[in-house]
C-alpha cells in the first residue's frame, strides 16, 4: 500500500464511501521503489462531502487551489491531496500532464489501472503528454518546467511531439503565478543532473525569454584564464556546487554582470572633467574610484573599454602626464580581456532578478535567504582577490592563519553573532567557481584546499572565542567613560575586532581598553572593515 499510515487511514475511510484511487507521482515513484512524501488521490465524492466527512472524523481539511481545487490534509511531514473526478479513469487520465503520472491504484484492491500506457513509458524511460501535448501545456504552462524536472530526474527521453509543444508554448509561462514558477525552478535547481536541466531550459528558450541576463552570456569570450565562454563557465560552476537552492542559485547568477562589464584593455589621454554625465576624459565616461582628485589634470588613463557601452572606460590606473599626448585614445593590441567589478554588477542585477520571482518561498529563511544570495553573488570574488598571491604560489605566508582568521571574521560576523555557515557557503561557491573551466585550476587545487582549510580552522576558533567572551568588565569600563548608545556600540565593535584576531588581548585588561579608548577618541581605529553586510 502506498503512503504513510496517516495517508492510508484517510484514504481507506473515504474509500468506504466511494471509489478512491491514488494517482500521479506517488504511484509512479512506487513502481520505481522510491518513497513519496505527498500522495494525490481522486474520488467521486464532492469537495463539500470530502470536507465534511474529514471534519467529522476529527481532521482539519483545507481547500486549496482555484483552477482545480483540492482538499488537503497535513500531519507533520505527511500530506494528502484529494480531488474530485467523474469516476471514469480513462477520461480523468486525459486531463493529466504526462502518461507516467496517469497511473491509478485502487485503494480497496490495490489494482493498477493504466489507460494511457504510463507503465510502459516509465519502463522505457520516455516522457510524453497525455493526449494532445499542445492542449496540455495550454491548460497549464507550468507543465513545461515540470517536463524538464521529470525528464532529468528520471533520466527520460522526451517524446518529440511533447518537446515541440513545450517549445511552441514557452511564452505561456508568463501567465503562470510567480509563486508556482519559482517553486518549480527551485526543484529543478537541486536536481543531481542540474547541467542537463540547464541545457534543456536553454534549448527551450526559457532563459532568453525570462532571464535574458543569463542568455546573453552565451558566446561571451572570457579572459585567458578561462577555457569556456561565460555561459558554459556558469553551467560548470552550478554543476560543481552542492545541491542546495541557495548555492545553486548563487552559482547560476554569480557572473550575470559580465556582459555589462566585458571590456578590452585600452589607454586614454586628456584632461579629466566633471560633467552632468559624470567624470569624463575627452568623449569617454570614466567609471572608477577617487576620480574627483584628478579633475582638471592632464592624465593617462589605463583601463578597459566596455564592449557593449563603447563610450565608457572602467579605470584600472591613472597617472599624471606633463604635456598633452599626441593620441587621445588607443586600444592595446592583443590587450587583456577584463570584467572589472563584475561581481558588483552581478549583485545589482540580482536585485532586479529577485523582483521577478518569489524566492522567499524557496530559499531558507525567506527574505534573509534573499539577502544571503545577494551577499554571495556580490562577494564571490573575495576569496580569490584576498588570497591571490597564495593561489599563484608567489609567496609562502607563514602567517596565513591570521589572514584566514581576518577573512573568516569579516565574512561571518553579522553584528550580532558569528555565522560559520555564511563562510562555508562562500567557500563552496569560491571552489565551484575556481573549478569552472579556469586554466590550471586542477594543478592549483591543492593550494585552494589548503587556504580553505585554514579558513575553516579559523571559523572553529572564532566561533568558540566569540562564545567565551565575557563583557562585564568592558561594560563597566565603557560606563565610566560615559559611553552609551551608538558610541558604546561602535567602541564595542572596535574592541571586538581587535580581540577576536589576537589571543594576547583580553577584555578584563584595563591597559588594553585604555589604549583602544584613545584610538576611539582620536577618530582612528586599528582596523576598519573592508566590506559591509
Amino acid at each position: 500500500m502506498i503512503g504513510t499510515p496517516f495517508q492510508q487511514e484517510v484514504l481507506r475511510r473515504l474509500s468506504d464511501l466511494s471509489p478512491v484511487y491514488i494517482v500521479g507521482g506517488a504511484v509512479r515513484d512506487a513502481q520505481l521503489g522510491i518513497p513519496s512524501k505527498d500522495v494525490d488521490a481522486v474520488t467521486t465524492l464532492s469537495l463539500e462531502q470530502i470536507e465534511n466527512k474529514l471534519s467529522d472524523w476529527g481532521y482539519t481539511p483545507h481547500i486549496i487551489g482555484a483552477h482545480q481545487p483540492t482538499v488537503s490534509l497535513f500531519q507533520e511531514k505527511d500530506r494528502v491531496d484529494i480531488s474530485v473526478f467523474s469516476g471514469d479513469v480513462e477520461t480523468d487520465a486525459l486531463r493529466r500532464d504526462f502518461t507516467l503520472n496517469a497511473i491509478y491504484q485502487d485503494i480497496q484492491t490495490g489494482e493498477l489501472k493504466d489507460p494511457l500506457n504510463g507503465l510502459k513509458a516509465l519502463r522505457d524511460r520516455r516522457i510524453e503528454a497525455c493526449g494532445r501535448a499542445e492542449a496540455r501545456f495550454q491548460e497549464d504552462a507550468i507543465r513545461i518546467l515540470r517536463l524538464i524536472r521529470l525528464a532529468v530526474r528520471y533520466d527520460c527521453v522526451i517524446e518529440p511531439e511533447t518537446w515541440q509543444a513545450a517549445y511552441n508554448n514557452i511564452s505561456l509561462i508568463q501567465d503562470v503565478s510567480v509563486e508556482r514558477v519559482t517553486e518549480e525552478l527551485g526543484k529543478i535547481l537541486i536536481l543531481e543532473e542540474i547541467d542537463k536541466a540547464l541545457g534543456f531550459l536553454d534549448d527551450l528558450g526559457y532563459f532568453k525569454m525570462y532571464i535574458p541576463e543569463l542568455a546573453r552570456l552565451k558566446g561571451l569570450v572570457q579572459n585567458r584564464y578561462h577555457t569556456k565562454d561565460a555561459w558554459e563557465h556558469t553551467r560548470h560552476v552550478v554543476k560543481n556546487t552542492p545541491d542546495r537552492v541557495l548555492l545553486r542559485l548563487a552559482a547560476l547568477l554569480h557572473d550575470m554582470g559580465k556582459w555589462e562589464t566585458a571590456s578590452r584593455e585600452c589607454y586614454a589621454w586628456g584632461t579629466i572633467k566633471s560633467t552632468t554625465q559624470g567624470y569624463m576624459v575627452n568623449e569617454f565616461k570614466l567609471v572608477g574610484k577617487s576620480l574627483e582628485k584628478w579633475i582638471d589634470r592632464e592624465v593617462e588613463v589605463h583601463g578597459g573599454r566596455l564592449d557593449n557601452y563603447q563610450d565608457t572606460i572602467v579605470v584600472k590606473r591613472i597617472k599624471l602626464v606633463r604635456a598633452a599626448h599626441k593620441k587621445q585614445f588607443e586600444m592595446v593590441p592583443e590587450g587583456k580581456r577584463h570584467f572589472l567589478q563584475h561581481e558588483k554588477e552581478s549583485a545589482r542585477l540580482v536585485k532586479k532578478f529577485l523582483s521577478r520571482f518569489r524566492w522567499t518561498i524557496v530559499l531558507p529563511d525567506g527574505s534573509k535567504g534573499e539577502r544571503e544570495l545577494h551577499f554571495l553573488v556580490g562577494h564571490h570574488m573575495l576569496g580569490t582577490l584576498t588570497f591571490m598571491s597564495e593561489l599563484k604560489g608567489e609567496m609562502h605566508n607563514t602567517k596565513i592563519h591570521l589572514k584566514a582568521r581576518r577573512f573568516a571574521w569579516d565574512v561571518g560576523w553579522n553584528g550580532q553573532n558569528f555565522n560559520s555557515q555564511r563562510v562555508e557557503n562562500l567557500l563552496d561557491l569560491w571552489k565551484a567557481d575556481f573549478l569552472g573551466g579556469k586554466q590550471d585550476a586542477e594543478k592549483n587545487l591543492s593550494r585552494l584546499d589548503g587556504i580553505q582549510g585554514e579558513i575553516r580552522n579559523a571559523c572553529i576558533f572564532l566561533a568558540e572565542r566569540a562564545r567565551r567572551l565575557e563583557w562585564g568588565f568592558f561594560e563597566e569600563f565603557a560606563r565610566e567613560k560615559g559611553l552609551e548608545g551608538e558610541r558604546f556600540g561602535h567602541f564595542k565593535e572596535q574592541v571586538r575586532n581587535k580581540i577576536m584576531m589576537d589571543t594576547k588581548y583580553v577584555l578584563n585588561d584595563p591597559q588594553f581598553l585604555e589604549k583602544e579608548y584613545k584610538f576611539f577618541c582620536s577618530g582612528q581605529t586599528p582596523y576598519t572593515a573592508r566590506w559591509h553586510h
